[in-house]
């Protein structure tokens, strides 16, 4: 097999191709087989350490300054149901100029990634419970904001803090045209009130489950990414998803490593276009 050389900070590999698929070579690695030794299999009896794994799936920013978001009790209910939510559901590309609410982005943040209840567990404790499934409970997935047009929120690099269900800020200042370069000049960026970076922590969910765990964590971001295109539509806002940026550009802008954690998935929110 060729072999790939990917210098640090280079956006990609060169172009001496693999005779070899990589992904067909770690799909195969990681399958499930029934030869595989028991205790390489999920079962019921965690160990301590992921116990508190399950319990603290999620990243805090201590120092930073935070800013409470709306609780869900005040947030108004959804004008649309379920059905008429499923049969609409669209990427929506044309965005709007009036900026999001305040009450607008917690409810899509709690919605697609927030705390919606608790299990207890062995030790007496409990494990919180998110509005997206997760292989474990173990939630490897984070969400970091580019702020740019929300009432009563300065523009900013954010991050999502679940258990408080608060923004905690990163970087101030318009981050627009960083992140039109990081998401390929894309024009949502400039468009859209907020862009969605969300991440994956891997040892989250690989110090259980081991290679096949990065499969887990790829299919969380993809049910967190729904969420967030049901929630959108049922407050009648603009969303639509890409991974049409540089990974380690995003990465650089988030300051994570790409390694233990990465960029894997991006959203676009805003108000729709109303004169259309």
């Amino acid at each position: 097999m060729s072999k790939i050389i990917i210098q640090p900070g280079q956006l990609g590999p060169k172009k001496e191709k693999p005779s070899v698929s990589i992904s067909e070579l770690y799909h195969e690695n990681s399958k499930l087989q029934p030869s595989l030794p028991i205790e390489m299999i999920a079962q019921g009896n965690y160990k301590e350490a992921e116990i508190l794994a399950m319990a603290r799936g999620y990243k805090q920013y201590r120092l930073s300054p935070q800013i409470k978001l709306p609780e869900k009790e005040s947030l108004s209910p959804n004008p649309k149901t379920f059905d008429e939510v499923v049969a609409s559901r669209r990427s929506v590309r044309d965005f709007g100029e009036e900026e999001l609410s305040l009450s607008e982005l917690s409810k899509v943040l709690h919605q697609s990634y927030g705390v919606t209840g608790e299990i207890k567990r062995p030790d007496g404790g409990t494990i919180p419970l998110r509005s997206a499934p997760s292989g474990g409970a173990l939630y490897p997935a984070e969400i970091y904001l580019g702020i740019r047009n929300v009432s009563d929120i300065k523009p900013g690099i954010y991050h999502y803090n679940v258990p408080d269900h608060a923004l905690e800020l990163l970087f101030p200042g318009d981050p627009t045209e960083k992140l039109y370069e990081v998401c390929c000049q894309q024009q949502y960026v400039k468009e859209a009130s907020v862009v969605f970076l969300i991440s994956g922590v891997f040892q989250r969910t690989k110090r259980k489950y081991g290679e096949r765990g990065y499969r887990y964590v790829l299919l969380d971001v993809g049910h967190l990414g729904q969420n967030i295109y049901l929630s959108c539509t049922s407050l009648n806002l603009a969303v639509m998803t890409t991974c049409g940026f540089f990974d380690d550009e995003a990465n650089k802008l988030l300051r994570v490593d790409g390694v233990d954690e990465t960029t894997l998935y991006v959203a676009f929110v805003g108000k729709k276009n109303s004169s259309k």
